[in-house]
């Protein structure tokens, strides 16, 4: 019986250890057999759920919500280099609907690539084509990286829906893992958006479901110093005070609403339930 409850409590601790935190809907009509993003080697992988982009050779950016303690990026088209990170810089500040959902990991070695993608400094207008790159094919999250081939456009800003930091897009094709994954103007490798979240996932009701992209114009001056200065809170995480304040006039925020002393409750919480089940069974074998 020992035995028997040992194996639960390691199922227990497994699922919660490694359940995707990513914030986009998984849904059967998204991507299908989508082609391998071999012309972007700068679409990288961000531990085991999350999709990035690489902004120079030491910066990744990625969504918000992949937020973590320590990161392994991998650059799959780029002969798989791979790098490691402690540091970072959020502009989120837990809801994409009052912050930007947009995350900068700065790497503790260089990963190269022949050319790094250029940032939009202004608004993608309605009806602009882009391509997402994700990991997430045919509903399964896949370490490798892959771009989607149906005709996304996206139809302006998401003010209306109550999302001024986002764009909305259709079709919504975006799914778990490729949150943080570039957007890019189709035929280019301009980013003006990452993966983000969508109307599925934020309960808003819509014949057809809309993509939410986080927006990178409205970063585009905080990214491009931190690309040349480093992290500005790196390491550091808001207190009570910070989000109550909320972030300065004209400011995109810096630091982000998920502490990292509460991102394994989830863990500690079961290892708890575990103990106790472990406890009773030797109680009663006694």
């Amino acid at each position: 019986m020992r035995e028997r409850a040992w194996v639960v409590c390691l199922g227990v601790l497994v699922a919660s250890c490694t359940a995707p935190t990513e914030r986009t809907a998984q849904r059967a009509s998204a991507i299908q057999n989508a082609t391998a993003a071999t012309d972007y080697p700068e679409a990288v992988l961000v531990n085991l759920f999350c999709s990035g982009v690489l902004l120079s050779p030491t910066v990744v950016m990625t969504a918000g919500h992949c937020k973590s303690t320590t990161y392994t990026v991998t650059a799959p088209n780029a002969s798989n280099q791979t790098a490691t990170a402690s540091r970072d810089q959020s502009f989120f500040q837990g809801d994409p609907r009052s912050s930007h959902d947009v995350l900068l990991v700065f790497l503790d070695s260089p990963i190269s690539v022949a050319t790094y993608p250029t940032i939009a400094s202004s608004a993608a207008t309605a009806g602009t084509e882009v391509v997402e790159v994700g990991r997430n094919q045919n509903g399964q999250i896949t370490g490798s990286l892959w771009e989607t081939t149906a005709a996304v456009s996206i139809l302006g800003g998401g003010d209306d829906l109550g999302f001024p930091y986002n764009y909305e897009a259709r079709p919504d094709v975006s799914q778990d893992g490729d949150s943080g994954g570039e957007v890019v103007k189709k035929g280019t490798h301009e980013v003006v958006a990452i993966v983000d979240t969508d109307t599925v996932e934020q309960g808003i009701a819509e014949t057809d479901p809309i993509d939410l992209f986080a927006r990178i114009d409205q970063l585009h001056d905080d990214i491009t110093n931190a690309i040349a200065a480093g992290p500005s809170d790196a390491g550091t995480d808001c207190d009570a005070s910070d989000q109550a304040a909320g972030p300065p006039a004209g400011s995109s925020g810096g630091c982000s609403a998920s502490s990292r002393s509460t991102e394994n409750l989830p863990a500690i919480l079961a290892a708890l339930a575990c103990a106790a089940i472990v406890r009773r069974r030797r109680r009663a074998s006694r």
